[in-house]
């Protein structure tokens, strides 16, 4: 029996939004690879650099124990994770402006409104401290968790404050992962599902992609939030600047004095989350409504 046309084209619809749905996929599978090429490419820079280099900055070492101590250190580690960066802000900027339409150059009139930059800021510390809670209660429960996760970022580098860790924390890592997850992952997903499980789709991979339950956890709610105001904003500007300048708090809460268990501390917190977050959703929200009807700078 043939199918009709209208049945015929809603098959074939719907077989493409399955494809597009497993396509979800392939962007963090191509990060993957991504960072796999960067590290052999770091380790065969490092081989290369044994002869004269690894004598200068392991005279007293052997061939074998320099090449240990190279592929061990902060700095090594650091510049793998930059070259992936750029490598991927490349790829994937590329991919979005090509694949999903990302618009680079939108009209500041029709695409930012003062409102919601001010928004964006305001969410930073509900943010911050929403994930620090979710990262404590999380590591409260499973304690070997927090144990990995602390071993994580101490061999990785990015707690050292040196001018590379912060340009990768703050500037790079922030573009690089909103163009692939808020970017590619989640137009993808949008063609395949509606926009609220497309979101939890992206974010679940954003998650996934930092591979570790702790930070995986707090980088799903995140997601959640970022993918929002990406979607809600009309541009992906808007998850950039948010991420950006809630990694930058990260990075400068090293300095700040730790305040304790005090419960007049802990107390200050939890208001200070609930009103950011209301306060900058709700500012956020009004400042799109007065945004142009038509504008988009996704």
């Amino acid at each position: 029996m043939l199918l009709s046309p209208n049945k015929s084209e809603w098959s074939k619809l719907k077989m493409k939004k399955v494809g597009y749905f497993f396509y979800t996929f392939v962007p963090l599978l191509a990060v993957e690879a991504i960072q796999t090429i960067a590290l052999f490419f770091m380790m065969g820079m490092g081989v290369f650099g044994q002869g004269f280099v690894g004598k200068l900055a392991f005279p007293s070492a052997n061939v074998s124990d320099r090449l240990e101590k190279t592929f061990t250190s902060v700095n090594f580690n650091m510049m793998i994770m930059v070259i992936y960066a750029l490598i991927t802000i490349a790829i994937f900027g590329m991919w979005y402006y090509a694949r999903y339409e990302g618009n680079f150059l939108p009209s500041p009139k029709k695409t930012f409104n003062p409102m919601m930059i001010v928004a964006i800021v305001i969410l930073v510390p509900g943010t911050q401290f929403a994930a620090n809670f979710i990262a404590n209660l999380t590591g409260y429960i499973r304690p070997d968790w927090l144990q990995q996760y602390n071993e994580l970022f101490e061999t990785s580098g990015i707690t050292d404050t040196t001018f590379v860790t912060v340009l990768y924390s703050v500037i790079l890592a922030p573009i690089c992962e909103e163009l692939i997850f808020r970017g590619v992952t989640m137009r993808c997903a949008r063609k395949a599902l509606p926009f609220a499980l497309a979101n939890l789709m992206q974010a679940a991979l954003f998650g996934l992609f930092h591979l570790n339950w702790i930070q995986g956890i707090y980088a799903f709610a995140l997601g959640i939030v970022l993918g929002y105001v990406c979607e809600r904003g009309g541009s992906i500007y808007y998850s950039m600047g948010l991420h950006l300048l809630f990694n930058l708090w990260g990075t400068l809460s090293g300095f700040f004095p730790d305040p304790g268990n005090s419960v007049v501390v802990f107390v200050v917190v939890i208001v200070v989350t609930i009103v950011s977050l209301v306060a900058g959703f709700v500012l956020f929200n009004k400042g799109r409504r007065k945004l142009p009807i038509n504008s988009t700078g996704i």
